[in-house]
Parts: structure tokens; sequence; C-alpha cells
């Protein structure tokens, strides 16, 4: 956990004492400001989600104004809705609690799409209203019941060229060879991602990589272990290619052009194997702006030019085929769906990684902690 959603969590334990009277607003919204974290505006009284309004649930930083500037301020300027953005992570357990609680203060949110899969069997989500949303604005295969994929992100690796710029890693294999190519190596500490690099790395062909076989990823991820760093956020990765601590590093595929910026071109992107990875917008269940706005709303976020500047400044790729001839030619070889890159990559298998994401994630950390 990093240390913003340990406090995160402090916030959301001190908000259940608020409730049951233990401690005052006052000293609730003191702690809120010690700690730096923004109180969770879903969950505080005064500031719940209504009929009138979508509220969105992201992942913070960057994401808050590219999605506000890409996707709500032109969805209400259409619309006469308001929109507004909770910036405290839609993950899979809050979406949970929220829903089964019956105090529902969030509309929608950027999920993954293992997660929207999972919700939705759980009966939490609602199902996708293919007659407004439209099913052919998105790659074949990314609509699914309960989530219609907007962006995509991936795992892709970025290599040092001042150490192998005449013979650049080009593959997951080369990736792990620490005695071609030497030095530390980062890894995603959360599973998805590194389980798929360590099989392509150990001659998993692409067409059989799923299901996972989780012992011989295990075993490949071993053999690297010396040399092997594992960050949890994307700021840390970042961190570690900037002060040069790996000689190779998997990120968020739609960071890379910001780093190979911040770092002069010193770090450069290998998208071939990259592990493509949709996002999903879905539908909370009794979500207070109602499920027909919410559906309004994630096909609004369609809109070829509108996904099109939200990877302008975000780096997600459009799902929708038609934005992929509206990026600009300088960029085009960061966004993972156009064909051209696509076809040299690896769709993650969202199904998969809804039925094991639990067990895969609780190995995976045995392994790479033992």
């Amino acid at each position: 956990m990093s240390f913003k959603r340990y406090m995160e969590s402090t916030v959301e334990l001190a908000y259940d004492g608020l409730k049951k009277g233990k401690i005052s607003r006052r000293d609730f919204m003191a702690l809120a400001a010690i700690a730096g974290v923004t109180p969770l505006a879903t969950r505080i009284p005064g500031a719940e989600a209504a009929a009138n309004e979508i509220v969105f649930w992201n992942w913070g930083g960057d994401a808050v104004k590219c999605h506000t500037d890409a996707m709500g301020a032109p969805y209400s300027k259409d619309s006469g809705m308001g929109y507004r953005i909770d910036s405290s992570g839609p993950l899979q357990g809050k979406i949970k609690a929220m829903v089964e609680s019956g105090n529902v203060t969030a509309d929608t949110g950027d999920l993954d799409a293992f997660d929207a899969i999972s919700l939705g069997r759980q009966g939490l989500l609602e199902p996708i209203d293919y007659s407004i949303v439209d099913k052919d604005q998105i790659v074949p295969g990314f609509a699914w019941e309960y989530g219609a994929s907007i962006i995509f992100y991936g795992y892709a690796f970025l290599y040092d060229t001042q150490k192998f710029g005449d013979n650049p890693p080009t593959t997951w294999a080369d990736f792990f060879d620490t005695k071609k190519y030497p030095g530390k190596r980062g890894l995603y500490k959360w599973a998805n991602g590194s389980i798929e690099g360590a099989l392509l790395a150990d001659g998993v062909p692409k067409d059989k990589l799923y299901p996972l076989d989780l012992p011989r990823a295990w075993k490949k991820l071993r053999s690297i272990k010396d040399d092997a760093l594992y960050w949890g956020s994307g700021a840390e990765s970042q961190e570690w290619i900037a002060n040069g601590e790996v000689s190779m590093c998997m990120v968020w595929e739609n960071r890379a052009k910001v780093i190979e910026a911040d770092t002069n071109g010193r770090y450069r992107l290998n998208m071939n194997e990259a592990i493509a990875m949709p996002g999903a917008y879905s539908i909370f269940k009794g979500a207070p702006a109602g499920a027909k706005a919410v559906n309004e709303f994630i096909r609004s976020c369609q809109t070829p030019e509108r996904q099109v500047q939200l990877f302008m400044c975000h780096g997600q790729t459009p799902s929708n085929p038609q934005a992929w001839p509206l990026i600009p030619a300088e960029h085009r070889r960061f966004a993972i769906t156009l064909p051209e890159n696509f076809n040299k990559t690896i769709p993650g298998n969202s199904e998969w990684w809804a039925d094991n994401i639990n067990e895969a994630l609780n190995q995976f950390l045995d392994v790479i902690g033992g």
C-alpha cells in the first residue's frame, strides 16, 4: 500500500469515528488536512452526489485535469449536467462497500476491466445500455455487459539508451536477460503485467499466454530476484528512471512519453510485446444520476476528439477506432491500440484476471517478498 493510500485509509477510519460521534467534524477535517488527503468527498456529509451531476471516481494526479478537460467539461456543456471528480480511486473493495451500504455517492469511474467484470458478476453494477453506448466505437472484444472500454493503458518497458543504444532490448526475454543486458530491473508490484512479462520471457507463445501458468512465472521471476526492484506507484517508477537506478523499467505505457521527455531521450520506450490492458467505464448500482444519464455520459466519452484530447494530456489510448487517425504522427508510437502497435502487443485477458486476481496477487507478493 502506498503512503497516499495509507493516509486515505486513516481518513476513512476517522470518518467512521465521526459518524459514531467519537470525534468532532472539526477534528476530522483537521486530520484530513494534516494527512494531506482530500476528504473522500463521496463520503462526507454535504457533498453527496446528486441527480443533476455525474460524480466520477478516478485515480487522481494529472488524471483529474485531463479527464475533466477532455470528457467532463464538454459533457456538461452539451448536457447541462454537472460533473465532479472524486480522486480517491475506484478500488473494487470501496465500490462494493459503497453499493452494499445503500449509500451510493458516486455514479461511475475509471475501472480496470477485470474489476468491472467481477463487480458486475456480484450484482454491484448496472448493465451498460448498448442502445445508447455505441459498441461499434469500441475495439472489438472490449465491450462487456458491465463495462465499456473508453481507454487502454498497458505494460511496456523503457531501457537506458546510454547502456544499450547499439543493441537495444526488444522483448521480455531481453528484459530478463541480465547477462546480455546487465543492471537493475523495475517491475510492477501488483502482479498484472509482471506475470505476463515473465511468462513471455520464459518462451510462452503470445497466443498461449492465458490461462497464466503461475508456477512457471514464479520460477522466472526468482531467476532475476537479485536484480529486480518492484514499484508500487507510477511516480516511483519514474523516480527510479530519472535517477538512473534501473537500466530497464516496466512502466504504465501511458507514462512513457513524459518519461522520455523528462530524461531527454536517455530512456526509450519498447512497445514490442507490451501487454495492452483495457480500462472500463461502469455504472454503479443505484447511481444517483440514474443509469440513463450515466450511459449518456459514457456515450459522450466515445467522441473521437475527446478521446484524442485525453490521450494527448494523459497518454491513455483511445478505444474508439475513429479516433486513431486523429493522433499526430509524432505521438503514434505511444498509442497502444493503433494497428501498427496493437499487432505487436498482447491484449490482457480481463476475464482471467477477474477470476484469479486475489490468488495471483497473494502468491506473487509471497514470491517477490520471500
